[in-house]
């Protein structure tokens, strides 16, 4: 079992779906409300890794939007990869991504590309949550035109505000990593009425008292 779990989340409404973990499970476990969007979610768990042990596993949870109606709202997901999808240059209307751009990116920095959630705890946890591809935003989708254009060029399952930056800084710093995501609304135009966060965070809760256990322990 690991040691330190670091548990991101951008908002304490999210963090709240850790309170049906049993005891036994808490212990080791930090909690990190980082702000909502890429930004803030990076500063926060720099901020943490400087004046903290590097914990032995990052798991990011929160709500997603969802870009298909077969991953219908409060369904739970996995994340398989993500990406920074609105971080390049446009061209009149055209949308570039920043690794097709024709900027010199070749650093250690500029977050370019895909981001991973890791391996071997997605392959030995086999819990029954979908795996999804995902996309972060620091604008969230709320038209038909943004939709389709982020739907064309990356073909994603959902999209979120802090997804990426979490495998970013895990990836870099060499730290197991997984997201945990409760579709709240479906992509498209900003229609509140239609949304039901509160059955995300709900299933999103009920996912992590029941799966928790197989994320920490490879057998169980």
């Amino acid at each position: 079992m690991n040691n330190i779990v670091l548990i991101t989340a951008a908002t304490g409404m999210e963090m709240e779906c850790l309170d049906k973990l049993p005891v036994r499970l808490r212990k080791g476990v930090r909690k990190l409300v980082t702000g909502v969007g890429p930004v803030a979610t990076v500063y926060a768990i720099m901020s943490y890794l400087a004046g903290n042990d590097k914990p032995d596993m990052l798991i990011n949870i929160g709500i997603a939007g969802s870009y298909h109606r077969n991953l219908s709202i409060g369904s739970v997901l996995v994340p398989l990869t993500d990406c920074f999808a609105d971080l390049g240059i446009c061209d009149g209307s055209k949308f570039i991504p920043l690794n097709r751009a024709g900027i010199d990116i070749h650093d250690d920095f500029t977050p370019s590309g895909n981001y991973y959630a890791d391996r071997a705890i997605v392959e030995r946890t086999g819990f029954g949550l979908t795996a999804v591809k995902a996309i972060t935003v620091s604008t969230a989708t709320g038209s038909d035109e943004t939709r389709e254009a982020l739907a064309s060029e990356y073909d994603p399952d959902i999209e979120s505000m802090e997804g990426a930056a979490s495998y970013y800084v895990c990836n870099k710093e060499g730290i197991p990593c997984l997201g945990i995501r409760a579709v709240s609304n479906m992509v498209g135009p900003r229609d509140k009425s239609s949304w039901d966060v509160n059955l995300a965070l709900e299933n999103l809760s009920e996912a992590l008292d029941k799966y928790f256990n197989h994320i920490l322990y490879e057998n169980t």
